[in-house]
């Protein structure tokens, strides 16, 4: 008895895993792998599993969002931004709130990344203020899905957070902006020093002085031994 439901258990894995591997390359389980890849962060194949969904299902527009939130995560943003136009030219409201929508994400990460230019080494001029504009564009598009659909939680929590997002950005503009005036103002209050210059006796003098330096370090240079470079053979 137990032997019969041993195989009876091992047949219906075998009929799960077959049917499995025929519904992948179906567009519902392309997408449920996509989906899967992406909760795993393995966004490029979560990329070419919503590519082949969409072109099974005649660029079904869950495919189509789904593409556009795997390309975005996988931060090609040029590409995302084109996948989601092409979203919206099926006409349908739904399509243009969710266009809205994932354009304000698209926003949102080009904010981040100005934000991180800004705070770099050497920041590229006009860095925080794009990342302060990016972050407005967000908010607007935000806004226009939430009012367009009604009730949006998410893009209820994306407004509070880029709200939170815009102030912070805002108030360091301020800080930075104060404190290159400050510097501006130091600068000239600070009298410059101009370089003494030297008498023809004295500069004959410092020549000399210089050439027996000279001279010094060519004896300590014979005198020392040769130092090996630490090479092991």
């Amino acid at each position: 008895m137990k032997t019969l439901r041993w195989w009876w258990a091992l047949g219906g894995i075998v009929v799960f895993a077959f049917a499995a591997m025929r519904l992948q390359h179906e567009p519902r389980g392309l997408v449920a792998a996509g989906v899967v890849a992406y909760e795993h962060g393995d966004f490029a194949a979560s990329v070419r599993f919503f590519e082949q969904a969409g072109e099974q299902a005649g660029e079904h527009r869950f495919a189509q969002r789904n593409l556009a939130l795997a390309v975005l995560a996988a931060d090609d943003l040029e590409r995302a931004a084109e996948v989601v136009n092409q979203l919206a030219r099926s006409g349908r409201a739904v399509d243009l709130q969710w266009r809205d929508f994932l354009l304000g994400n698209i926003s949102w990460r080009r904010s981040e990344i100005a934000e991180v230019e800004a705070h770099g080494p050497i920041p590229p001029a006009g860095a925080l203020e794009r990342s302060i504009a990016h972050a407005i564009a967000a908010q607007t598009a935000w806004q226009v899905a939430l009012e367009a659909r009604g009730l949006w939680p998410e893009a209820e929590r994306n407004l509070a957070r880029v709200e939170h997002r815009i102030a912070t950005l805002r108030a360091e503009q301020q800080a930075l902006a104060a404190s290159q005036m400050d510097n501006a103002e130091n600068a000239a209050a600070t009298p410059e020093l101009a370089p003494a210059s030297l008498d023809p006796d004295e500069q004959e003098q410092l020549l000399q002085q210089l050439e027996r330096l000279d001279l010094q370090r060519e004896e300590r240079k014979v005198q020392e031994p040769l130092q090996q470079g630490g090479f092991e053979w």
